[in-house]
């Protein structure tokens, strides 16, 4: 479809192939406009005038509940471009509209109570899965923050990484929460979760990636089991709320997600899968790799995030 601007130019609209529920029901406020924040390959990053924010994507990117997924190239958006939405098309800058009225909406499968095993067996997947991934892990990649769990569970009280490493000052930090975690369990999150907030590079540091993926899981194992987590629940609703200013917006935007449970699909499937026990035609293994592209570290981050909550919780 074409439009006529009032200057004679022409601007053809495109559409928009799906789009998240938290990003239409922020579409559909009244009056919402903003900025565009960020472009970054294959995602541009939009931020209302309110501070929230969604995101438009290519395929390749997984679902989302902020993102907007596209068919066509983002290669003319750039940082500073002005938004709005008129009615139900998405106006960007002079040369872009999107229909958004026609999009699929997309909202996660998410654990059920009734369909969760016993957290032993939740406690023996986890482990399982370790003994799986671990070893073809490389000593000098983003997924060494795998390797520190395995180093814990073996009894070692050394982080395993590479001196060389880029990362091994942010490891290490990580290496102090996930130990503290597996050993004394979740109740003092709010306080020792602090030095990581904003620890790392690029717009969701690799320290928030990490404790995002602690809250997405305390979140599913508090649905799941009633008053399990209730008092430490809190404490991590407190340290997102001190995070605001201390890291970037997007990055806050979600980890606030990801304590409430809403994440990227592949984390979704990855954790309905742990809990239930199950691996039909190695759909662990899927939800893995999916989640592993998110980011240059991101997925590593959330994934070792996950996997450490469930391993600090038990039945007692």
């Amino acid at each position: 479809m074409i439009f006529n601007r009032s200057d004679d130019s022409t601007i053809f609209l495109r559409r928009a192939e799906c789009i998240g529920a938290r990003a239409k029901s922020l579409v559909t406020a009244p009056g919402f406009s903003g900025h565009v924040m960020a472009v970054l390959s294959g995602v541009a990053y939009l931020s209302g005038r309110d501070g929230e924010i969604l995101w438009l994507f290519r395929e390749g990117v997984p679902l989302h509940g902020r993102g907007i997924l596209l068919s066509f190239p983002l290669h003319d958006l750039r940082p500073g471009q002005n938004f709005l939405m008129e009615g139900e098309i998405l106006k960007i800058g002079r040369d872009l509209a999107i229909d958004l009225g026609r999009a699929a909406e997309w909202t996660p499968d998410s654990p059920r109570p009734w369909e969760i095993g016993p957290l032993a067996r939740v406690n023996d997947s986890v482990r399982q899965l370790l003994g799986t991934i671990s070893p073809a892990i490389s000593d000098d990649g983003p997924g060494q923050v795998i390797l520190g769990i395995s180093s814990i569970l073996n009894g070692s009280n050394e982080a395993p990484f590479s001196p060389e490493s880029w990362q091994r000052p942010i490891l290490s930090s990580v290496f102090g929460l996930m130990k503290h975690c597996l050993e004394a369990g979740l109740s003092e999150i709010e306080i020792r979760g602090r030095e990581l907030i904003g620890l790392g590079p690029g717009l969701t540091p690799c320290g928030d990636d990490f404790l995002g993926g602690i809250l997405f899981a305390a979140h599913w194992l508090q649905e799941a089991c009633p008053g399990k987590l209730r008092a430490e629940m809190r404490t991590m609703f407190d340290l997102v709320q001190w995070a605001r200013n201390r890291t970037h917006p997007i990055s806050h935007a979600i980890l606030g997600d990801l304590a409430i449970g809403q994440g990227p699909e592949p984390l979704h499937n990855l954790l309905w899968l742990l809990f239930k026990g199950e691996d039909h035609d190695g759909r662990t293994k899927e939800a893995i790799n999916c989640l592993l592209k998110v980011g240059h570290t991101t997925g590593w981050y959330i994934l070792a995030g996950v996997l450490t909550c469930l391993l600090s919780v038990n039945e007692n």
